[in-house]
């Protein structure tokens, strides 16, 4: 599952690209109950980065766009131990790089790639910082889940960059979200470490079909909560929308969100388990 240890080739942060890190920061905490502690002044340099914090934990990033006209979204970053040669392993498997490894003083190295079908990410080398300080509890993330035309594509290129495995999803076989009732029987798989164990698993991948709400490549955070319908509501009521309302599934009951700007995100409240306290 995702951590907030120091595992390397595992989703090791997130960060929002807003065009208003103000607003966005107001939205997030009506939902999540997050704070945004400024980490970086808005300058001549970049649009200024801010911490989103739960509990005191860090659980994402915010920045303001770079380029005006790009698309508020949600960025997974892949944590590793050597920038520069994941780059050039993916490079080598069919990646384009947006921005090369670049260092972030006393804290790590990031870079931005795009997969072959379109679908972005980043990777981080942690130096004096890791990433998630809180993850898979409440108002945290808890799976990484890729939405693409070209799930073949997927299944061939991450595993060659991270060494990571592909499960078909069964409703028996681990908790892992599913982002639509008939994804099961339509064919699901999840990226895991270690097939035959559910604690492995973290992450899917969604094929888009024609009909979905998600029609580019693009990997989208699940956000665990403790009540599915109420984060629906504050959502909506801070100026968000709903692509697909809330909805019980094996691991639980889940939905897809966007925030007031655009940025889409999942949430998954789990379901009880056998002979949990009422």
């Amino acid at each position: 599952m995702i951590t907030s240890e120091n595992t390397p080739n595992l989703p090791g942060w997130i960060d929002l690209g807003s065009p208003d890190p103000g607003a966005s920061a107001e939205f997030y905490g009506r939902v999540f109950g997050w704070t945004a502690e400024q980490m970086m002044e808005p300058s001549d340099e970049g649009p200024g980065y801010w911490m989103f914090r739960k509990d005191g934990k860090a659980v994402g990033g915010l920045g303001g766009l770079m380029d005006p006209a790009a698309k508020p979204d949600w960025t997974t970053y892949m944590r590793v131990t050597d920038a520069a040669a994941t780059v050039a392993t993916a490079e080598a498997n069919g990646a384009k790089v947006r921005v090369p490894p670049m260092p972030i003083p006393d804290q790590g190295l990031l870079a931005q790639l795009t997969d072959p079908a379109g679908g972005e990410f980043a990777l981080w080398q942690p130096a004096g910082w890791t990433g998630f300080e809180a993850c898979c509890v409440d108002d945290s993330m808890l799976w990484a889940e890729l939405w693409t035309r070209d799930p073949g594509a997927a299944k061939a290129f991450y595993p060659a960059v991270f060494g990571w495995k592909v499960e078909p999803y069964t409703p028996d076989a681990a908790d892992a979200p599913d982002t639509a009732d008939s994804a099961a029987e339509a064919g699901y798989d999840m990226w895991t470490v270690r097939p035959g164990d559910p604690m492995a698993a973290f992450g899917g991948i969604m094929g888009i079909a024609d009909d979905a709400p998600v029609q580019d490549e693009k990997w989208i955070p699940y956000f665990m909560v403790a009540d599915a319908d109420a984060t629906v509501a504050r959502a909506t009521d801070a100026g968000g929308s709903v692509l697909i309302p809330a909805s019980d599934a094996p691991p639980g009951r889940l939905g897809l969100l966007t925030d007031q700007f655009g940025a889409r995100f999942a949430f998954l409240q789990p379901a009880e388990m056998p002979g949990a306290a009422q």
